[in-house]
């Protein structure tokens, strides 16, 4: 009896030593992500090449972490209490919103500093402007995810939704100021519009991907609180 009760003990600790990992982990690359977001776009608008440079070596960093714990999920889920299925069906859907945020970050952060690094144009004043707005929007809604994935306060998540959906409607806005000003001015940069439309659609992935694991996150620490 003493054996059983020692290895139910040495189970129990591993899934709570799992789930405190993970949750650590969210928080963590929530946090730089956000970070490493508002600086790159900064960068952009001061075509600023040293910041960009590390925000690649940093956003790299991210994703390789990321991935790395996407492809070692077996071993993890091997670690989890036997018929444990709904803890770990959640803990594979927020392992692979987490590397797809970090994915949708290195989309933004290698195309900006290889279009300064090369001395393209920068962006215009009215991209900017555009990208400004959308990067408040931005921050709004992850510091609100942070909060919230950090406390495990889940109860503002529909704000998020609607935080996220008002974020959408002002990129469509950018997207089609950028439409308009391509047909006004045909000279105008092509690869500084390529480049500000990578940044919009990236950005779009990336808090969609973001909203999903702030929603399995929320499941998965429920389904687990149960065990």
């Amino acid at each position: 009896k003493n054996k059983e009760a020692a290895a139910t003990t040495r189970r129990a600790e591993t899934n709570e030593d799992i789930i405190a990992g993970l949750r650590d982990e969210v928080c963590s690359t929530m946090e730089n992500a956000t970070r490493i977001y508002d600086r790159t776009l900064i960068a952009v608008f001061k075509e600023n090449r040293k910041v960009l440079k590390e925000m690649v070596q940093t956003s790299d960093k991210l994703f390789t972490e990321a991935r790395d714990r996407k492809y070692g999920i077996v071993t993890t889920l091997r670690r989890l209490q036997e018929c444990d299925i709904n803890t770990g069906h959640f803990y594979v859907q927020v392992t692979d919103y987490l590397s797809e945020v970090t994915k949708a970050l290195i989309h933004i952060t290698r195309p900006a500093f290889e279009h300064i690094d090369n001395n393209h144009k920068g962006l215009s004043k009215e991209q900017i402007v555009d990208l400004m707005r959308v990067n408040d929007e931005v921050e709004a809604i992850f510091d609100k995810i942070n909060d919230m994935l950090s406390s495990e306060n889940f109860a503002d998540l529909d704000l998020v939704l609607e935080m996220r959906d008002r974020l959408f409607d002002t990129i469509v806005g950018a997207i089609k100021n950028q439409l308009r000003r391509i047909h006004e001015d045909p000279s105008g940069s092509t690869r500084a519009s390529v480049l500000y439309l990578t940044i919009l659609n990236e950005t779009k992935t990336m808090v969609l991907q973001a909203r999903n694991l702030l929603k399995s996150q929320r499941y998965f620490l429920d389904v687990a609180g149960q065990k």
